[in-house]
């Protein structure tokens, strides 16, 4: 992971931070009063996950859903192009015509953005420099502060008084402190102060000490103590460290400072707990006479102190300091979950493109459901079709593209983990990039560009077997067909450059179509054994929904309501037909999704030979109305069943029409001693 990636990882935590952030505000400023000091501290530990955890799981209801994909977090270039001054590339002149691909000579493998920044002195990398200088000033500085302050202490007068000995060993014994804590003296250092993880020192000065009667004293190691005690130096060690990453946000850093200042009232509430109810009053008058005392109070990087300049709502928490409510600790609890779990969780980006106009039917006689052919909209009279054959796609485009140009380049896809060990590329595939007949070296303009993944790699991707550059989030779909799927890469325009809006117009409108091209033998061994793989855990190759795990309220959180909904007795169940998702599911009584089926487009490259050849002879094979059935068992809960028209003299190897994922157990019903279905 180079220094432009890793800055891009902080920038994207940093705006989730900052919106989560804001929300942690909003609910500690609701519950003001209303909750203890401890609650008003430790909710701030969701913030700290959000900054420190770069990868984390999507979900339809994280509120980053709510943020345009282009907008989500600040692009890095990916693509790996070929040289700006290459030879020309093929010009597509006609309407119809295919197009010759050509790839375009220059280094190879050499990562650059699509815009050139030759000139430009306000990109990533110098960003990224400038962050990493920052960092490093402020991490040497308190180093260095530290590293004084420990060499100083070594140096320090220890206390030997035994009096105050003796109260310092009283608080530990009501605290019930094990760690072996010294007194040191320092008239330089103003404020009483923790410092040490492994060797803690309370650092006091000695002229303080003469002014403070034995119980403020004991106040005060009460408060130290409490920070030791609840480890509130390593706690700060960590929030100092997020502050010195995050150095740029000031929206952090004010949310961090709130945390230390919860910290300390947090430290009054445990000290406060040692003491008499009678003695509170007592505990706020020392903090108010230690100002009194302190004519500037300040804070030392590493150390955690007694005196500090938010006094007034600490002397508030500590005269009321009162238990938070059943009732409150409740809705409190609620709204911290809802902003921080939405927050904790990365956007569902769902395919941009999907396979439309081949609706399913239902036929209840037969319990199948069959796609009709497959016809893809006419373009538009005015429009330019890019056709590329090898790959089975078509691509629409305006007629302002005419005279478009083809750049040829290869993405490469990371061994996950790799990024710390050498760049490891496990897998390539190409990048077809459609370019504007405006662009210009002088000029440039922003490119369409496509990646092309066989399926297997596809499935490898969505498994994080490896990973595409360092974002979060991966390439979207854009469409597929019975080899291929072509994907958008998510840091595309990245830089925004002329012509990106034109470019996120023309993919609203869904311009790739796809067409089947012939599979090999090795290809389509892969996708049968790929669908045993998903099918074993209840899903089919075209869905992430899974039978058993989902309900039907799941899926039209994300993909609305079904087209259709048809209940079919012989089945156990209703079925939502999805036309354009080219997907059914069965539904029980209890909302639970039973069975899953596909009528993808690759399916027509399967036949029942290549079945029974690659999974053997199956488990159930059944001819009825026409068709035959064969089923296999995936794993201990799911079945696999695939539908084909019977064979005939005339074709005596059928190709698959659909296949569905059973779980047999969501078909039981207990209350009408139903069984349910097998098969």
């Amino acid at each position: 992971m180079n220094l432009a990636e890793l800055f891009y990882y902080v920038v994207s935590l940093s705006v989730m931070g900052s919106i989560l952030a804001i929300g942690l505000l909003i609910i500690k400023r609701l519950f003001r009063h209303k909750l203890s000091a401890n609650w008003h501290y430790y909710i701030w530990f969701v913030l700290i996950a959000r900054l420190l955890i770069p990868f984390t799981p999507s979900a339809p209801f994280s509120v980053f859903n709510f943020i345009p994909h282009y907008q989500q977090a600040i692009e890095l270039p990916q693509l790996t192009m070929p040289s700006e001054t290459a030879a020309t590339t093929a010009i597509q002149t006609d309407n119809s015509a295919d197009i010759t691909q050509e790839t375009l000579p220059g280094p190879k493998n050499v990562q650059r953005p699509l815009v050139a920044t030759a000139k430009a002195w306000f990109n990533w990398q110098t960003l990224a420099l400038t962050w990493m200088i920052g960092v490093s000033a402020i991490f040497f500085y308190i180093l260095l502060i530290n590293l004084w302050l420990l060499f100083k202490i070594k140096k320090l007068p220890l206390c030997d008084s035994a009096d105050i000995l003796r109260i310092l060993q009283e608080c530990k014994a009501n605290l019930k402190v094990h760690s072996e804590v010294s007194v040191v003296y320092d008239d330089s250092l103003k404020s009483p102060a923790l410092f040490g993880l492994l060797h803690p020192k309370i650092i006091i000065s000695q002229e303080l000490v003469k002014k403070l009667s034995s119980e403020e004293l004991r106040y005060i190691f009460l408060h130290e103590l409490s920070h030791l005690k609840r480890g509130d130096l390593l706690v700060n060690g960590l929030v100092l460290a997020i502050q010195v990453i995050y150095w740029f946000n000031p929206l952090v850093w004010l949310a961090l400072s709130q945390m230390k200042q919860d910290c300390e009232i947090a430290c009054d509430a445990t000290a406060l707990a040692a003491l008499k109810p009678e003695e509170y009053k007592k505990y706020g008058q020392t903090i108010i006479s230690l100002l009194e005392l302190l004519s500037e109070p300040y804070w030392v990087p590493g150390t955690l102190g007694f005196v500090s300049k938010f006094q007034v709502r600490r002397i508030v928490m500590i005269s009321k300091n009162k238990q938070t409510s059943l009732k409150w600790a409740v809705v409190a609890l609620a709204l911290t979950l809802v902003v921080g779990c939405s927050s904790l969780t990365n956007p569902i980006n769902p395919p941009d493109g999907q396979n439309q106009g081949n609706p399913l039917t239902n036929n209840p006689q037969t319990d199948t459901a069959t796609p009709n052919s497959n016809s893809p909209s006419s373009p538009d009279s005015n429009s330019i079709v890019y056709k590329n054959t090898e790959y089975g796609f078509s691509f629409t485009l305006p007629e302002s593209w005419k005279g478009y140009s083809i750049v040829s380049s290869q993405w490469e896809g990371l061994a996950i983990g790799s990024q710390q060990s050498g760049q490891a590329v496990v897998e390539t595939g190409p990048i077809i990039s459609i370019r504007d007949p405006k662009w210009t070296a002088q000029t440039p303009r922003q490119d369409i560009p496509i990646m092309v993944f066989t399926l297997e790699q596809w499935n490898s991707l969505q498994k994080d077997v490896f990973s595409i550059g360092a974002a979060p989030i991966g390439p979207s779909e854009l469409g597929r067909n019975n080899s291929y799927v072509m994907a958008l890469p998510a840091r595309y325009q990245f830089a925004f450059p002329e012509g990106y809006k034109e470019v996120e117009t023309i993919l609203e409108s869904k311009p790739l179509q796809t067409q089947t091209t012939q599979l090999n033998p090795d290809a389509t061994k892969s996708l049968v054994l790929n669908m045993m793989v998903f099918a074993k855990q209840g899903k089919v190759i075209n869905s992430d929904y899974a039978a058993k795990t989902t309900t039907i309220e799941d899926v039209e959180k994300v993909w609305g309501k079904a087209d259709k909904t048809d209940y079919v007795a012989t089945a156990k169940g209703g079925y939502a037909t999805y036309t354009g998702r080219q997907v059914v599911f069965g539904i029980n009584k209890g909302e639970q999704l039973f069975e899953v089926r596909s009528f993808d487009s690759r399916l027509k490259s399967v036949t029942l030979s290549k079945v029974k050849e690659v999974l053997g002879n199956p488990a159930y094979d059944a001819k009825t109305n026409g068709q035959e059935l064969i089923g296999y068992t995936a794993g201990s809960e799911f079945k696999i069943e695939m539908i084909f028209p019977q064979p005939t003299k005339d074709n005596p190897n059928p190709v698959l029409d659909h296949y569905n994922v059973l779980y047999p157990l969501g078909t039981v019903n207990s209350m009408a001693d139903d069984p349910g279905r097998q098969w």
